[in-house]
């Protein structure tokens, strides 16, 4: 589900069933700060403060409120104690009275210090910095339902008059616990446990007709009242919602403040959900059904609740939900609703469409558009404002530079819009403004290749075309001794230039036109082949040679000292470099036909555009090397080490990795036929938009790898392990074979693998929902832990396999056979069977074991 919203609304949402139906509970919960002129904050801070202050509180539970209620997470301050109209309690030492006024309702309670027994009375009170007013400072304790967790209770039962047993240091006012025996009320601010009576009796009957229909959702007995979690005294049971702008007055819950007074915002919430297969958005009518107050840091959090109808029980029938706010007397239309759904669904400018909160706040609560009269260039900007600028200066001198060079005459305020802004844009403006600037961009380039083809063609005839570079860059070779030392500092610089231009060179040689290569049996190959061949008998190194366009090939250069060597182009077929260093050498579009590199060093080598037909690269070492384009046809790699290579437009024709080590490598719309990674040990592997044909990975040890719309039917995992692995977003696994495998972490959610083989597979904590297995082998296989909601299992074979606990909610089971299979408190709810099956008959479960097995609720009737 794909959520649109603006930053500062927090969301909470809940799929739960109820009345036979599936449901979608939304809540909205909203910050913000206390006083007279209340403002919205963001959602960071809203999360943070609710993590800091709830004191472990759920927040709440996107179930839809029977009515409005008001919580308070709060602290008594023992300044306030002895003030004012606490003198009249004669036990008054160290004790002060808080509360809250809100909507109407009134709570007012005693805090007090430690007290314990003394006899038959309770002491007087210690004095207190601060007290968390909370569940277990209120009356309560063991035994005690409607506050298990208080204190006071246990001392008032039984005879352990010398344990000191500490009292209640919440109560409310006119019931204060002062001599044993004395009974009193529970009191506090916060939520109600949903176990204690007070909400306990609300929840109904899990009777035979839920058991039946409802499980595992709600009751139909259930009171709603049950939703809503604040005593009973903060709950406003005539109201369906808080009423607009309601005023509050809270006292001594402040450290500083003893009053602090004000009104909530006058917001309202707006929910649609666009639901799948359907471009529309549904409205969900939303209602203010809580204010949980923090008074010590100023704040409110604002709850609103609503609920849908959905079909799924998992609410996968719901493809995005957009929410908002808007002031109460400024309602937006639907329509607007639907434009903003529309802009920030679009591929190319959604994303910044998603910075403008006020297409989903009222600007007056953000304060997000206050007027701005900082300059462009005033530094208190914020860095991605200068940055943006910046940049859009660089471009606007470099197409001003362009213009000049090409001597194309630009208007003196060309860019004047782009670089001198009325005001720098707000994130809210950054797609208009970047919609501005590309069209302007477009413009510019339009009007400088025009002006760049009318001057090539105005002097073709005077400037020959400059020849295109090829081959690596020339290093100087005057060996003229330098005259002075600025001479000698001079030339080491032009040195250092050149070095840096080769080793660019290395990383981008294939993006230069071809070298040329020199012709076989003439002069000057035959003179390097020489050469070589001397130097290599000689045991002399090789490394950092120009050896571009040469032709080595059938040489036995075994062991060779190669690294950093320059062999763009050159022919190798059929030359034995067994053993032999290549690191950082440049073998692009190098002829390796029939080579033997066995056990050869080619860290960090380019082999972009090389020819790899009948090549040999078994025991290699090819980390951090570069393939671009490069053909790999027959190849060996067994047991090479692949780590942090880069493939990009690569092609693999009866490749053997097996045995090898792969390691963090990704391949990109490549194409594998008939590949062996069988043997092999892979850590973290990506295929996407692939196409494998008969591949194989038996036997593989597998650790992080991940099919992205990759095609690889018939793929073989069979006696692999496989940990952590994603095979996703429109991946085809038809007839895959995982037999005897070991799965564990495993995503095939939405995968294609119909009659795929998991006979006698180990798998646990995989995910095979919304998968399609029709046809699919499961005989003897153990799915722990395993989910396969809504997945296609039409005919296939899941006879003896072990689904303990699993979950197959709404899994179609049509003509599979079941027998045998061990079914034990698997969830079987909505599962589509045959119709003999749903006659009671069972056939398809013929010597299954399903104890606790659950198979309601029953799917819907075709």
């Amino acid at each position: 589900m794909k959520i649109i919203k603006p930053a500062p609304l927090g969301i909470l949402t809940r799929p739960y069933r109820a009345h036979g139906r599936e449901h979608l509970g939304i809540a909205i919960p909203v910050m913000a700060t206390l006083g007279a002129t209340p403002r919205i904050v963001s959602e960071s801070e809203l999360w943070n403060t609710v993590g800091e202050e709830l004191a472990g509180y759920t927040l709440d539970a996107a179930l839809p409120k029977s009515h409005a209620e008001f919580l308070v997470s709060a602290n008594a301050y023992g300044e306030y104690c002895n003030r004012g109209n606490d003198s009249n309690d004669s036990n008054h030492a160290n004790c002060c009275h808080v509360g809250i006024r809100f909507a109407g309702v009134e709570k007012r309670l005693r805090v007090s210090g430690e007290r314990h027994w003394h006899g038959d009375l309770a002491t007087a009170a210690e004095p207190f910095e601060s007290l968390r007013i909370d569940w277990p400072h209120a009356y309560g304790g063991a035994g005690y339902a409607d506050n298990p967790v208080g204190r006071g209770f246990s001392s008032s039962i039984g005879d352990h008059r010398d344990t000191p047993t500490p009292l209640p240091n919440i109560e409310y006012a006119a019931n204060v616990l002062m001599q044993r025996g004395q009974h009193t009320a529970p009191a506090a601010f916060t939520p109600i446990a949903p176990s204690w009576p007070q909400r306990n009796a609300l929840f109904g009957r899990l009777d035979e007709a839920w058991h039946e229909q409802d499980r595992p959702g709600f009751p139909r007995t259930m009171d709603r009242r049950y939703f809503n979690v604040a005593p009973l005294d903060q709950q406003l049971p005539a109201h369906t919602a808080l009423p607009d702008g309601a005023v509050y007055e809270i006292t001594r819950l402040h450290p500083e403040r003893e009053t602090i007074a004000g009104v909530l915002p006058g917001l309202r919430a707006r929910s649609f959900i666009q639901r799948r297969q359907s471009d529309v958005l549904t409205e969900i009518a939303m209602r203010l059904t809580t204010a949980w107050f923090i008074p010590h840091r100023e704040r409110v959090v604002m709850i609103f609740h609503g609920a849908a109808e959905i079909e799924a029980f998992d609410a996968h029938d719901v493809a995005c939900l957009l929410i908002a706010a808007e002031a109460s007397q400024q309602v937006r239309s639907a329509e607007h609703y639907q434009r903003v759904f529309e802009l920030r669904m679009d591929r190319q400018y959604g994303a910044l469409h998603a910075l403008r909160d006020s297409d989903l706040m009222p600007a007056s609560t953000t304060g997000s558009t206050c007027h701005d009269d900082r300059t462009p260039d005033d530094p208190s900007q914020g860095a991605w404002q200068r940055n943006l600028l910046n940049r859009v200066r660089a471009l606007a001198d470099e197409a001003t530079l362009s213009a000049q060079h090409a001597d194309i005459p630009l208007p003196a305020d060309a860019f004047a819009d782009a670089l001198t802004p009325a005001h720098p844009p707000q994130p809210g403006d950054l797609a208009e403004f970047v919609q501005r600037q590309e069209q302007l961009a477009s413009e510019q380039r339009a009007a400088l290749a025009q002006a760049r083809k009318r001057i090539e063609h105005d002097h073709a005839a005077h400037c020959p075309p400059a020849a295109p570079r090829r081959g690596p860059p020339t290093l100087p070779h005057d060996n003229t001794p330098p005259l002075h030392a600025g001479q000698a500092e001079m030339a080491e610089m032009a040195r250092e230039a050149t070095l840096k231009l080769r080793q660019a060179y290395r990383h981008t040689a294939h993006y230069q036109e071809a070298a040329p290569r020199l012709g076989a049996n003439t002069a000057a190959a035959e003179a390097i082949r020489e050469r070589v061949t001397a130097l290599h008998a000689a045991g002399e190194s090789l490394s950092g040679l120009d050896l571009t366009g040469a032709d080595l090939s059938g040489l036995s250069l075994r062991g060779a000292l190669l690294a950093g060597a320059l062999l763009e182009n050159a022919d190798l077929s059929g030359a034995d470099l067994t053993g032999a260093t290549l690191s950082d050498a440049v073998l692009v579009r190098t002829t390796l036909t029939g080579a033997t590199l066995r056990g050869a060093n080619l860290t960090s080598a380019n082999l972009s555009l090389a020819h790899c037909d009948d090549t040999d690269f078994s025991d290699s070492t090819l980390d951090g090397a570069l393939f671009e384009r490069t053909q790999f046809h027959q190849c060996k790699l067994r047991r090479a080490s692949v780590e942090r290579a880069r493939f990009s437009q690569c092609r693999f024709d009866s490749v053997d990795f097996s045995e090898a080590t792969l390691s963090d490598l990704a391949f990109v719309e490549q194409a594998f036929q008939h590949v062996d990674f069988s043997q092999a040990r892979i850590r973290k592997l990506a295929l996407i938009q692939c196409t494998a044909n008969h591949v194989s990975f038996a036997g593989a040890d597998i650790q992080g790898m991940a099919c992205i719309e990759t095609s690889a039917a018939g793929i073989r995992f069979d006696r692999a392990t496989l940990r952590q692995a994603c095979f996703v977003k429109d991946s085809v696994l038809d007839r895959a074979d995982f037999s005897h495998a070991t799965l564990s972490e495993v995503n095939l959610r939405q995968a294609s693998a119909k009659g795929a083989n998991f006979s006698h597979a180990r798998i646990d904590g995989s995910d095979f929902s919304d998968a399609c297995l029709n046809g699919a082998n499961l005989q003897g296989a153990r799915v722990e832990n395993g989910y396969m909601v809504r997945t296609d299992l039409r005919d296939a074979r899941l006879a003896g396999v072990d689904l303990i606990g699993g979950y197959l909610r709404g899994a179609d089971l049509r003509g599979a056979s079941l027998h045998e299979a061990n079914l034990f408190r698997a969830n079987l709810a909505e599962v589509l069977l045959d119709d003999v099956s749903r006659r009671g008959e069972r056939g398809q479960f013929d010597g299954a074991y399903l104890e606790q097995a659950v198979f309601h609720p029953l799917a819907d009737r075709a």
